[in-house]
């Protein structure tokens, strides 16, 4: 959540036209119906649902910011687990991840500000007993939080590796973000149980992945493993202008992704040049503060397919990219904070109040 937010936005809906179907005559062979059109309606009420997670029994997980997992199963919602989180600026319970392996090991991570060092920030992991978070154990520990309100990323995500990649902000020390040897302003790769895989790019022990970020807050894979995440814009730190310049970056082992030698669209501000890769996308001047981001499978709604897709929290929008995230190709419905597919192919969205179902 970012703090130049000034509130909320109504609650929206998309409707499609309906077309008519011919009337059947005694030769020739109905129409086949048409596809509903898709409503939003609430699906639970939550309170600030930061990270979304689907388990293979159709149960949804969600993290509330301040310190709560809850399921919900389309009837029953039930605590899985709490965590002693600060919620002091952008701190908070703010990332949710299920082992790819679930099914057979009923892990359930999570990413959260500590209350009683708000310095630092942890992952952890809990076994799913019975529906009940049991045996919580310390995965990462340590990963800074920073001296003041803002940058703390915070997303968790399993790649088609078995890996699990954090997304950590750069803390408001916008110069880490360059510095291999820190974790600030990075994408990190873990091992499921915390360690350091062998095979990351910047030497043994180091779980850094990729550099060059500001406050990475969404981290999507797609179905062929494309990596892309969503980087919050400067907002007038480091000389930058007060708003804008948001982006989504296509991730790759040891990228460089600007910051802080340039932003958006390779507005220049530090050294002789720009380091790294541009943004697939960036919005310009345009406020729109992204936060949790998904790709639509080939069996997601109608006119989402194989889109990829992210919150604005400053337009309470879902924002539709094409697949490689380089064009924005319409807005969706509300979404503040994350999106994920569901196994009914609807898809699922949160803000402050709710989560929504957008489905036929």
């Amino acid at each position: 959540m970012m703090l130049r937010v000034a509130g909320l936005l109504a609650i929206v809906t998309l409707s499609a036209c309906t077309s008519t179907t011919p009337s059947a005559t005694a030769t020739a062979t109905p129409a086949p119906s048409p596809q509903p059109s898709p409503k939003l309606t609430t699906y639970t009420a939550a309170d600030t649902a930061t990270a979304l997670a689907w388990a293979p029994d159709k149960r949804l997980f969600y993290a509330e910011r301040s310190g709560t997992i809850r399921t919900f199963d389309g009837t029953t919602r039930r605590t899985f687990a709490t965590v002693s989180t600060s919620t002091d600026g952008e701190r908070g319970l703010l990332g949710l991840a299920l082992s790819p392996t679930f099914d057979k090991d009923h892990f359930v991570y999570a990413f959260y500000s500590r209350a009683d060092d708000l310095a630092r920030q942890r992952v952890v992991r809990w076994l799913d007993r019975g529906g009940t978070g049991v045996n919580v154990t310390t995965i990462v520990e340590n990963l800074p939080a920073g001296p003041d309100c803002c940058h703390k990323g915070g997303r968790i995500a399993f790649g088609p590796d078995g890996k699990l990649y954090v997304t950590l902000g750069e803390n408001h020390m916008a110069a880490e973000a360059q510095n291999t040897a820190s974790v600030r302003g990075k994408i990190l790769r873990y091992n499921a149980d915390g360690t350091v895989p062998g095979d990351n790019p910047f030497g043994s022990g180091n779980p850094v992945w990729a550099i060059g970020l500001r406050n990475p807050f969404g981290l999507a894979f797609s179905s062929d493993g494309t990596l892309m995440v969503t980087d919050n814009g400067p907002s007038g730190d480091a000389g930058t202008p007060g708003s804008g310049w948001d982006e989504v970056d296509r991730v790759v082992r040891g990228g460089n992704y600007q910051w802080p030698t340039c932003f958006g669209d390779g507005r220049h501000l530090q050294g002789l040049s720009c380091a790294g890769t541009l943004p697939a996308w960036q919005s310009g001047s345009e406020d729109v503060v992204p936060t949790g981001a998904t790709f639509v499978s080939q069996k997601g709604l109608t006119g989402y397919q194989g889109t990829f897709v992210f919150c604005s929290y400053s337009e309470a929008r879902l924002k539709v990219m094409s697949s490689d995230g380089t064009r924005p190709l319409f807005d969706g419905p509300r979404c503040q904070l994350d999106v994920k597919e569901g196994p009914d192919h609807a898809l699922y969205l949160s803000d402050s109040s709710a989560i929504y179902r957008f489905g036929p």
